[in-house]
């Protein structure tokens, strides 16, 4: 979820056009070792002795006169040779948008040890890719909130009727078609960022279907649209990074800081140029979508905050203008480019997918069938009761538009009686594991652990100096203890966390 719709992503593998209902398998009557060993087929994901298909599923499952869409998928099989997998790992990197094909690669090297004996199944969430993928000409994140706003509801009148098929339980619904296909009778479910909130759902549609849970960087289904632990999380982590920074910076310090700077751009904005020559404003908004950004995808970007901010107090604005520059447009999550990567012109992200998924599904701070006027009215009158000290060191605006999927973001999604995801249960009584960041002001351990009161039997591991999806931090740990929870089904080991080492701070 929700880091300005997370940085560009190299999508490191397609696949091709099967037939409906079809399957590409990785060789006829070969053995899936041997398939390894040949290298990745063709048309499939980048990741050897993959088999790769594709279903046709309704558009909208209520109303089967809307048509159909194709949902891919790849099966990464175990590798320690036995004849049956111990279990099947399905795992959403997020977004939403995001393809999840990109992350093949990535996931069968960080989930290698899982993978001796667990089959990985990826399924590309419909209408991103290459099969039927959707358009409504959203590109690029506009220069200002209100119009990424506009550009948000023009999206919505671009898909018509035919967006109300962009949603978590649509999506859910399609996870589960593939697994009946496949013949699978349970899977162990990871979600990441926004994949959190869809493994929910699949858990709340199909809890029959569910062996167990891991949720890396959650928040519930019925999250604050104000963001407000959103910003408590922000201060928490200036204070917890420089708590850690053996004196390099004080928190209190940092924090009073950004709160004059911030107050400094709301009077005096500082105009500068992107790269293509477009010119923008640098105000407290974009203060806050710097903040918010430094600790999401990239953990040791906070580090910089400290200094950055100081120096743009006593006027050098130079790294605070690049950090500007470089804050995330409406793109794919962060993912290295590497051996193997697909040519830059296959979709890495899907806007309209993640523009519809969010005003489909997410909760709204207006009535949703009210006309867009009266929708701002209402918009406006409910921010202008918020204390603005809830939003210290940031401003409530500035905090509440610098988050692209949270506020008013779909306040002109035109769709007045579209589909709404309930938010109870019941949800599955089985093992289910809540992993957060401390650092991570994204998705903020208290989200994460809102997240796993939904459920009898969770537990949430809060790990230290790493921001969003922790997972990825580089010692291998916390791979290492979600992998153990699928295959134990109870937490494990955690000692390794405590070897994660301070973010530095940069003077």
């Amino acid at each position: 979820m929700r880091q300005m719709w997370k940085r560009a992503v190299v999508l490191t593998a397609a696949f091709a056009a099967a037939a409906a209902g079809g399957a590409t398998a990785a060789a006829g009557g070969v053995t899936a070792a041997a398939a390894q060993r040949a290298g990745p087929p063709a048309g499939c994901v980048a990741v050897p002795g993959a088999e790769c298909g594709t279903i046709r599923v309704p558009l909208v499952r209520a109303q089967p006169e809307l048509g159909s869409t194709t949902v891919a998928y790849a099966m990464i099989r175990h590798r320690d040779g036995s004849k049956r997998a111990k279990g099947t790992v399905t795992i959403n990197p997020g977004g939403p948008g995001d393809s999840a094909f990109a992350y093949a690669p990535m996931y069968a090297d960080k989930f290698g040890a899982l993978l001796r004996d667990h089959d990985l199944l990826l399924i590309e969430p419909r209408g991103v890719g290459r099969a039927d993928p959707l358009d409504c000409g959203l590109t690029g994140l506009p220069a200002t909130r209100d119009g990424f706003v506009r550009a948000v509801g023009d999206c919505g009148r671009a898909l018509g009727a035919r967006g109300r098929g962009y949603t978590s339980a649509e999506i859910a619904d399609d996870i589960d078609a593939v697994r009946a296909k496949l013949g699978i009778d349970r899977l162990d479910v990871i979600g990441e960022s926004y994949g959190t909130y869809l493994m929910t759902v699949y858990a709340q549609r199909h809890p029959g279907r569910v062996r167990s849970v891991v949720l890396s960087s959650a928040y519930p289904l019925a999250f604050d649209m104000w963001a407000r632990p959103n910003v408590r999380a922000a201060r928490r982590a200036i204070e917890l990074l420089c708590a850690r920074s053996g004196g390099a910076c004080d928190g209190g310090r940092v924090l009073g800081d950004i709160a004059r700077l911030s107050e400094r751009l709301r009077e005096r904005p500082i105009p500068y140029t992107m790269e293509g020559g477009e010119r923008r404003s640098l105000d407290d908004t974009a203060l806050a979508s710097i903040v918010y950004a430094a600790a999401g995808q990239a953990p040791e970007g906070i580090g910089d905050v400290p200094a950055m901010v100081r120096t743009a107090l006593t006027g050098d604005t130079t790294s605070l203008v690049e950090a500007a520059r470089q804050v995330a447009p409406m793109s794919g999550s962060s993912l290295p480019r590497g051996p193997g990567s697909a040519p830059p012109d296959e979709q890495q992200f899907n806007a309209a997918h993640a523009a519809a998924v969010m005003c489909n599904d997410y909760p709204t701070l207006w009535n949703r069938k009210a006309p867009v006027p009266a929708r701002l009215r209402q918009f406006e009158k409910k921010r202008a009761a918020l204390p603005e000290r809830t939003y210290w060191p940031f401003g409530k605006r500035a905090w509440t538009s610098a988050i692209n999927d949270q506020g008013n973001a779909c306040i002109r999604w035109p769709d007045r009686t579209g589909p709404a995801q309930p938010t109870g249960g019941p949800f599955p009584d089985v093992p289910v594991l809540v992993v957060s960041g401390d650092l991570d002001p994204n998705t903020p351990t208290e989200s994460g652990r809102l997240a796993a009161g939904q459920f009898r039997r969770a537990t949430v591991v809060e790990v230290s100096n790493v921001g969003h999806v922790a997972e990825r931090e580089p010692s291998a740990c916390v791979i290492g203890v979600l992998s153990g929870f699928v295959r134990d089904q109870k937490v494990g080991d955690l000692s390794c966390l405590a070897t994660i080492p301070p973010v530095p701070v940069h003077s």
